[in-house]
């Protein structure tokens, strides 16, 4: 039974890579300071380790459990936050990356996954955004993600491990925080389960791409197995925020109240990712129709409460 460790594998996206893994016959340790995930949303199936990337600890549970495939996930994932704080978003998501890369660079590994993030597009010319498009990076938060992603690209190209880096779009579904920046989704479910108003922020005409969770964890799963380079995880369908409150309300069978704040003056007015390279090389494709995906955030929401 191949081993794994997945950092950040108590998170919304990291937890579900982990009931993939474990539904896959692998033998999956979790490595979580719990600053962002949930004890719970870990399988009791996995081995959990409450433990910092940054830390000696990390490298010791590296010799410890060696294992043979390593998926890094723990970030700091706000843009918001990385302008307020711009030394402990590279602190986490460089260093971070860093001290794993070097942790990881062991005999036995087979693949060494980075997780990023379509934030390193920022307003791309190109929609689909193919990965070789240029890159606006519009905040620290993806200057930090895009500079991890060199490491890991070094680290790869030295032959001290073999990589892969994965771009993801809009990740939505059950576990998201509704208080986390990008989950829009999210922010929208609880306040329908609630009853209170949805907020937009600007005129709502921003597009994004929403790629369904479990789509997202099985995609990751088949760059670790068989990828190799830099991918994109996507759906290619763009939706404004605006027709995203509509269509939640219809599958809530509610018309929600809509309330709007100023556009903030950074946010990206188009995201769509082209994940063409994932289909053919991985023989990946997102399943979930986003009305399906929408109603099983509603329905995780509803239980939640």
């Amino acid at each position: 039974m191949s081993r794994v460790l997945v950092t950040g594998g108590a998170g919304f996206i990291g937890s579900h890579l982990v009931e993939a893994l474990l539904r896959g016959g692998y033998q999956v340790t979790v490595a979580d300071d719990l600053s962002q995930g949930r004890k719970s949303y870990v399988p009791k199936a996995a081995s959990f380790r409450k433990i910092d990337v940054r830390t000696a600890a990390f490298r010791d549970l590296i010799k410890d459990i060696r294992p043979e495939y390593v998926c890094h996930l723990a970030a700091q994932r706000s843009a918001v936050n990385s302008r307020i704080n711009p030394g402990r978003d590279a602190d986490i998501n460089i260093i971070g990356t860093v001290n794993a890369l070097v942790a990881a660079a062991q005999p036995g590994l087979k693949k060494f996954l980075f997780v990023s993030s379509a934030a390193v597009y920022g307003l791309a010319r190109d929609l689909p955004t193919p990965e070789q498009a240029e890159l606006q990076l519009s905040s620290p938060y993806a200057v930090s993600k895009y500079a991890a992603e060199q490491y890991v690209n070094y680290y790869d190209s030295s032959g001290q491990l073999p990589a892969v880096i994965v771009r993801l779009s809009n990740v939505y579904g059950p576990r998201q925080d509704a208080s986390s920046e990008g989950g829009v989704v999210a922010k929208f479910a609880a306040a329908l389960v609630a009853g209170s108003s949805l907020t937009i922020e600007g005129r709502g005409e921003q597009t994004r791409d929403f790629l369904y969770v479990t789509d997202a964890a099985q995609g990751l799963m088949a760059a670790l197995l068989t990828g190799r380079g830099l991918y994109n995880l996507a759906t290619t369908q763009e939706i404004s925020i605006r027709e995203l409150a509509v269509k939640m309300g219809e599958v809530a069978g509610t018309v929600p109240h809509v309330s709007y704040l100023p556009l903030r003056p950074d946010d990206i007015s188009r995201s769509a990712l082209s994940p063409a390279k994932a289909s053919r090389d991985l023989g990946w494709r997102a399943e979930t129709p986003l009305t399906d995906g929408l109603r099983q955030t509603l329905k995780w929401y509803k239980e939640l409460s």
